[in-house]
C-alpha cells in the first residue's frame, strides 16, 4: 500500500443528511416523497445524473433537470453544516506517519470540498483531489480513481480506497484498487463488492494498519 484514497461525503464529512433533505425538499415541490436510500444508493453518480435518475424514475418532465438541481442546491445551502467524522484525525495522523500519500476522490463540487478541509486545517493531508470538474466520465467509472493515482505517482493496485456507496465501490474495484467501505449511510447488504465492510472510521485504521 502506497496510498489512501478518501471519498468526501459520507466518509471524510458526514453530509449526506444534509444532501438527502436537499433533494427530498427539491422533489417535493413536485409532489414526490423520496426516502434516503434511494439517494445513498446512487451517491457518486454526480449532481447531473442524479437529477435525471430522479426524472425518470418519477417520470418528471426533463425540462426541469436545470431547475431541480437549483432547487436541491439552494435548500442545501441553507441546511448545510460540515461536520467531520469521529477518529479522522487519527487516520490521517497514521498516514503522515508512514508516509503514505493519501487524496479526496470525489463526486463532488471542488469548491465545495477545498472550503471544507480548508476549514477543519486539513488541506495538506490531501496534495491531490479529484472532483466532479475534473473527470468526463463520474463513478461508477474509474476514470476518477484512475486519476487519483496517476496524479500520486502510484500504481492503481497500491492504492486502498475508502468508499460509502455501490457506484464508488465499483469505481475503486473497476481501477483495480482494494476497497474498504463505511456502513455511513448504507447498510452492508449495498456494500458487498467491497473488499472490507464496517462501520466506522476507528475501524478503518485497524484495517488498514493489517493491509499495510
Amino acid at each position: 500500500m502506497q496510498a489512501v484514497l478518501f471519498d468526501f461525503d459520507g466518509v471524510v464529512v458526514r453530509s449526506m443528511e444534509d444532501h438527502y433533505e436537499g433533494w427530498r425538499k427539491a422533489l417535493a415541490e413536485y409532489g414526490i416523497d423520496m426516502g434516503p436510500e434511494e439517494l445513498y444508493a446512487m451517491e457518486g453518480a454526480g449532481v447531473k445524473e442524479l437529477a435525471s435518475q430522479f426524472i425518470r424514475k418519477f417520470n418528471l418532465p426533463r425540462d426541469e433537470t436545470a431547475n431541480i438541481i437549483q432547487k436541491k442546491r439552494k435548500y442545501y445551502e441553507e441546511i448545510k453544516k460540515t461536520e467531520l467524522y469521529p477518529n479522522l484525525i487519527d487516520v490521517l495522523h497514521w498516514i503522515q506517519e508512514r508516509a503514505l500519500k493519501a487524496g479526496v476522490v470525489t463526486s463532488g463540487n471542488r469548491e465545495r470540498v477545498i472550503a471544507a478541509l480548508a476549514e477543519f486545517g486539513l488541506t495538506d493531508h490531501f496534495p491531490v483531489i479529484i472532483a466532479a470538474e475534473d473527470v468526463f466520465d463520474p463513478k461508477p467509472s474509474p476514470e476518477s480513481y484512475l486519476r487519483a493515482a496517476a496524479l500520486l505517482d502510484v500504481e492503481p493496485a497500491e492504492c486502498i480506497a475508502i468508499e460509502n456507496s455501490p457506484y464508488g465501490i465499483t469505481s475503486a474495484k473497476l481501477a483495480g484498487m482494494k476497497c474498504i467501505a463505511l456502513t455511513t449511510t448504507l447498510s452492508a447488504s449495498y456494500l458487498k463488492q467491497a473488499d472490507v465492510i464496517i462501520r466506522d472510521l476507528e475501524e478503518v485504521l485497524e484495517a488498514l494498519k493489517k493491509m499495510y
